[in-house]
């Protein structure tokens, strides 16, 4: 009886939270999605504290905060929150709109580093599902404020990593011996640590030290975020369909086929991840000896776990299959150029006479066409204040000086009428894209214009 009556009055103070954020947040009413993800916020507080101090020595608990687009947000743990009805728990409720929030990832609020996520997405399984994604989040909170000899990954060789039928075929080769040493016979593991340490020289000599590089960076900073990630997943999940998924997500996925750059970041955050896994099975406090290293997680794992390299069989079923798909992808490149060529539209290009300020972009969704243009299909944002341009979901093909951000002109469709140039300022008002430059000259050319700028 006294569970009962202690449940009632649970559900009712979340109720007065909720009228209350309502109040707030004036015609943004919320939702029971809202409510949901709220009633747990506490409990992954507490989850969050108990697991860090389990599984990584040191690690601290920073602010985070849940969000829905266009909805409520609720902020804990942050020293300074921002200006926001205070809840319960040391909740804070306040708008999404107020700091932009976006994504799953860390932003500065009040200058403190913040971990976020957002809930108003469709793909979670369950609750838990999510803020394992945020304790991920956390992890990172803590590398960038904490470990600050961690070295993270230049996001720009993402898109100009070499596709190569060899390399494919042995990193996928590669991955299975590793999921091998995680799952496969305890016999077996030095043979299978020793195949995965040729894998890695031979595709070395393949991709060079720069990619080589990119690879070790990801696996550093992503590893131990996603196995923080597997491990709140492992220990507060319930359901079969968690389980089902902890095994989709963190291990099967490792060895999925992938070819070319398509799932190569989500491919290394996995192999960081078991070799994270591997080294908590095998040393006590690792942890702290690794961020003190300064090393790159991979050769840190060499250096705890030593190997040898060996002769690896005929892969000639991985290679057939390689120099197929591979070849696939590369053609995918000039297709999708075509067809962002063929939308319809205003076909609208800007020539930069200085390079703008190069102030955001998603990478996970940015395509290197070749070694000068580059298809943004999500997010790209240049310039500021009156020399501005932002396209979100919404494609923009730029061409480049050697890096990503040395952007010389950028070209994108915008429907009839959505165009105004006055007062030698070119402007553009649309749902996915904004745009005010002034310029220097104006050419119509075919269904379009070529807008060269001032500066």
């Amino acid at each position: 009886m006294k569970t009962i009556y202690r449940a009632v009055i649970k559900l009712f103070a979340i109720c007065l939270v909720l009228a209350a954020s309502t109040t707030l947040l004036c015609a943004q009413a919320t939702t029971p999605l809202d409510s949901t993800y709220l009633a747990n916020l506490a409990t992954f507080s507490k989850n969050a504290h108990s697991l860090a101090s389990e599984i990584w020595p040191g690690m601290k608990i920073g602010p985070f905060c849940i969000f829905r687009v266009n909805g409520p947000a609720y902020i804990m743990n942050h020293p300074a929150p921002p200006e926001a009805r205070l809840l319960h728990d040391s909740i804070y409720s306040f708008k999404q709109s107020d700091y932009a929030l976006a994504g799953t990832t860390q932003t500065p609020i009040n200058n403190h580093l913040t971990a976020h996520n957002n809930y108003g997405q469709p793909m979670y399984v369950s609750v838990n599902q999510f803020y394992a994604e945020l304790f991920h989040e956390l992890h990172h909170v803590y590398q960038r404020t904490a470990i600050k000899q961690l070295k993270f990954e230049n996001l720009a060789d993402l898109l100009t990593y070499p596709e190569d039928p060899h390399n494919d075929a042995l990193r996928q080769y590669e991955n299975e011996a590793l999921l091998e040493m995680l799952l496969g016979p305890a016999e077996k593991f030095n043979e299978n640590l020793n195949r995965f340490y040729s894998c890695r020289t031979l595709r070395k000599a393949i991709i060079g030290e720069k990619y080589s590089s990119y690879e070790k960076s990801v696996e550093s900073a992503e590893g131990p975020a996603t196995y923080c990630e597997y491990a709140y997943m492992k220990k507060y999940s319930t359901t079969a369909t968690e389980q089902e998924f902890i095994h989709k997500r963190f291990y099967y996925s490792l060895t999925d086929p992938t070819y070319g750059r398509e799932g190569l970041r989500n491919k290394h955050l996995l192999s960081g991840m078991a070799q994270c896994i591997i080294l908590t099975r095998r040393f006590k406090n690792w942890q702290t000896e690794y961020y003190n290293s300064g090393m790159p997680l991979n050769d840190f794992f060499f250096s705890k776990l030593p190997a040898k390299q060996v002769k690896l069989p005929t892969l000639a079923s991985y290679e057939a299959k390689a120099q197929y798909f591979t070849t696939q992808e590369k053609e995918k490149h000039a297709q999708n150029l075509a067809a962002f060529n063929s939308q319809p539209g205003r076909k609208i290009t800007l020539i930069f006479k200085t390079q703008p300020e190069f102030r955001g972009f998603d990478p996970m969704h940015a395509e290197a066409v070749n070694d000068s243009l580059i298809i943004h299909s999500t997010l790209l944002k240049l310039g500021k204040g009156t020399n501005s341009f932002t396209a979100i979901n919404q494609s923009a093909l730029t061409r480049i000086n050697k890096q990503v951000w040395s952007v010389k002109r950028v070209t994108f469709f915008v429907p009839d009428g959505a165009v105004k140039y006055e007062n030698q300022v070119f402007t553009c008002t649309d749902k996915t894209v904004s745009v005010q430059w002034e310029y220097s000259k104006l050419e119509e050319s075919g269904n379009g214009y070529i807008v060269i700028t001032t500066e």
